[in-house]
């Protein structure tokens, strides 16, 4: 048994020596018990506090946690050099998750304010309560701080190396707390730097003996000091929601770095099965070091993890293996259980950009390939809804739905289907904080067919699709050809403009461009078709299409109607006058799915509305020793500009894992002007990636500059990277990557003023 309170040593006068008899009460919790917590109840968080600033630090290089609870945020200060074993403790609790969806189980108020302690527990109307799995005690160093107002301590028992899991903040001075020799005190080793107004507010909260009131209590008698809510109606069990709730615990400064982790991207379709491959790329586009974190958060069971963290050089590029049957060192993820990755980076430098990801999945005998979503500059509300124009349904395919929740409160999912026969049907689901979710769409009795969907929230979400082909009966999976393709969705309710930078159509492939309208009226859709050799100031190929209210339309790429060489590849831009619609391009072979001797793949995107002022590829990748003619890796880019006085210039940057960076590509872009490049037809690319393997797989950085007299712009053009092997097993995606910031509107002034 082990004690995660005070010790019964710790001795003092005047207000320590008031708080004498509970600090000799042992807890009595059994040590290495598991916490299995799924659902919680609905909470409010504060989300989007603003980070603390770098003067109101110590130190510039110490590490910063923020504690998000459901009566705001508590950031803490860490002391890594003067407590550095408790520190590693603590933070080994915090990137694990352990302290996630736990509650603050002691406020010691009376006679005198004391402390706030946490860290041992979580509660679950249903479940009751659980202890957080705690890892061997450490030994009680000596930190040379005093347990002031505002600092955090390990617990302990009477033992003096016993701390595990449980911290405390002192409310008040508590002298007496402070080690006087080599076997008592508390080591303190941070300090609450921002939220000390939440902590203020807790210690305002009623107590009550819960031992009496906790529902399904499980853990012992032992919570007689629990602070609750208005909420609660005295005389009735505590539930979930009357606790003071530890919903996130997590790093937002790493050590070392003087920057926060002010970026975040985010992809919600991981599984790690034995018939899967999964790989996260990074690229550093930054001209100086970048810290990184890789944030694992599943469906169920402990909420979340930090896989992988550290540094990336400038320009450097990093593939992290997440999941491969047979390697030698993935980063092993839970099997069976979908999740989320979240990846946060911070850089000091003085412009800085988001380390870059892009999440790689082979499965069922096809490839997905995604650059992860920037949530930075969407708003709650435009984070909220998700169109996804095209998914097929059939018994020879698996299509999943995912979503995972931004913030640290419950929401209610909602997603509606837009039938092959133009009927509707919803499912909804509940989604905790923080939580991955989704929906195997097979298991749904959806009808057969070419379908739509809409996901909508009642808190900001990020969403993803993936759809796969399975082999027939009696076909060996690895020799059929079963198409697939990943992509993330349309985010806030579509746009009345769009853009695709590569769609091509041939006799051996469908190619289509589909539109969903999810609002009450039709939507008259013009599609305008770029060609790369088009002569400056040519109109582009237009087509009208009609999609009425509440509905999905599929347009064709046929070459010869639209008086394209077959094959050919071009740019397409939408725009639907006053009406929100999602446009989604998918191509595949047509003959032979799902059966043997067919080599190939499927590939999908979504228009963007915006760009960025640089685009990035974090999953860049070329086989020097192959035919070019096997692995074509193309780069394609369509200028947003419709103003002929704009004179705009493109670069295309490789970066590789020893940070060197290589201008493949460079030039001018026209009115609406389209190019594509192949990366293996620039010599200096194709000879870099030849020196060695490590060079195989690259980050790609997109970067546009317009010039109009004295202004300049620097905005990326539509981009868009495909790449297609016409060997092997076929495996083949195209994505329009990340955008480095919120970037602009495709219809804003600056790029047809006519239209402002």
């Amino acid at each position: 048994m082990s004690d995660r309170r005070f010790s019964s040593r710790s001795v003092g006068t005047g207000r320590g020596a008031k708080n004498i008899g509970w600090v000799a009460r042992l807890l009595g919790l059994a040590s290495g018990s598991d916490r299995n917590i799924e659902q919680l109840e609905t909470r409010l968080v504060l989300s989007d506090t603003p980070f603390p600033s770098l003067t109101d630090l110590e130190s510039p290089t110490n590490s910063v946690v923020r504690i998000e609870t459901n009566f705001g945020d508590i950031d803490v200060e860490l002391f890594n050099a003067q407590a550095p074993i408790s520190v590693a403790n603590f933070l080994n609790y915090v990137t694990s998750g352990r302290f996630d969806e736990t509650f603050f189980h002691r406020s010691v108020t009376s006679p005198n304010p004391f402390v706030l302690q946490g860290g041992g527990f979580a509660f679950d109307d249903t479940l009751g309560t659980t202890a957080v799995q705690i890892d061997a005690p450490i030994i009680r160093e000596t930190t040379g701080r005093d347990n002031v107002a505002r600092t955090l301590a390990m617990a302990r028992t009477n033992v003096l190396n016993s701390a595990t899991s449980q911290f405390f903040i002192n409310y008040v001075d508590n002298a007496f707390l402070n080690p006087t020799s080599p076997s008592d005190g508390f080591a303190v080793f941070g300090r609450v730097v921002q939220g000390w107004d939440v902590v203020t507010t807790i210690q305002t909260f009623r107590i009550r003996a819960s031992n009496d009131f906790l529902a399904n209590a499980t853990v012992g008698n032992i919570f007689d000091e629990v602070p609750v809510a208005t909420t609660y109606v005295e005389g009735t069990p505590l539930r979930e929601n009357d606790l003071v709730l530890l919903s996130n615990a997590e790093v937002i400064k790493p050590s070392g770095n003087s920057g926060f982790f002010q970026f975040r991207q985010v992809y919600p379709d991981g599984f790690r099965s034995d018939s899967a491959t999964e790989t996260v790329e990074l690229f550093n586009p930054n001209s100086s070091e970048a810290s990184y974190q890789l944030i694992i958060r599943y469906e169920t069971g402990t909420r979340e993890e930090v896989v992988q963290s550290g540094t990336l050089a400038a320009n450097t590029k990093l593939t992290v293996n997440l999941w491969s049957p047979g390697a030698t060192n993935p980063l092993i993820t839970r099997a069976g259980v979908p999740y989320s990755v979240v990846l946060e980076s911070a850089t000091a430098a003085a412009t800085a950009l988001p380390v870059s990801a892009a999440a790689n999945r082979i499965d069922f005998g096809a490839t997905e390939g995604e650059g992860f979503f920037n949530v930075r500059g969407y708003s709650d509300t435009q984070l909220r809804t998700w169109d996804f124009p095209r998914f097929e349904r059939n018994a020879l395919s698996r299509e999943f739905l995912t979503w995972t929740n931004l913030e640290a409160q419950r929401v209610t999912v909602t997603t509606t289907f837009f039938l092959p026969d133009g009927t509707r049907t919803t499912q909804t689901n509940s989604l905790d904080s923080l939580r991955r979710g989704g929906l195997d769409l097979s298991n749904l009795s959806l009808p057969t067919g070419v379908l739509a969907a809409r996901v909508t929230a009642t808190g900001p979400i990020v969403a993803a699709l993936s759809d796969w082909d399975l082999a027939a009966a009696g076909v060996t999976p690895s020799a059929a050809y079963t198409p697939a393709f990943g992509m993330m969705g349309v985010p806030g309710g579509g746009s009345s403009f769009g853009s695709v930078a590569e769609v091509f159509g041939s006799a051996t492939t469908t190619d289509t461009i589909s539109i969903l309208n999810p609002g009450s009226t039709a939507a008259a859709v013009t599609l305008r078709f770029w060609r790369t050799a088009r002569p400056e100031g040519d109109a582009p190929i237009q087509r009208f299409e009609l999609v009425p209210a509440q509905s999905r339309f599929d347009f064709t790429i046929d070459p010869a109607l639209l008086g394209l060489n077959a094959g050919e590849r071009v740019a397409v831009t939408y725009s639907s006058g006053s009406a929100n619609i999602a446009a989604q391009y998918t191509s595949f072979t047509t003959a032979g799915r799902n059966q043997a001797g067919v080599v190939g793949d499927g590939v999908a995107t979504t228009f963007i509305n915006r760009v960025g002022e640089q685009t990035f590829f974090a999953d860049g990748r070329m086989d020097a020793s192959r035919a070019q003619t096997t692995q074509i890796e193309t780069i394609s880019i369509h200028s947003p500009f419709a103003d002929t006085s704009q004179s705009y210039t493109f670069t295309i940057r490789y970066h590789f894992t020893d940070g060197s960076t290589i201008d493949g590509f460079t030039g001018t872009l026209g009115t609406n002007g389209v190019q594509r490049f192949i990366s293996g037809q620039s010599a200096v690319v194709r000879n870099k990636v030849a020196s060695g393997s490590q060079f195989q797989s690259y980050g790609i950085s997109v970067i546009g500059t317009a010039v109009q007299g004295a202004l300049v712009t620097r905005v990326s053009p539509i981009t868009q990277l495909t790449r297609v092997d016409t060997a092997s097993n076929g495996l083949s995606m195209t994505t329009t990557g990340t955008a480095s910031d919120f970037g602009r509107a495709l219809n804003n002034p600056i790029f047809n003023p006519s239209a402002g």
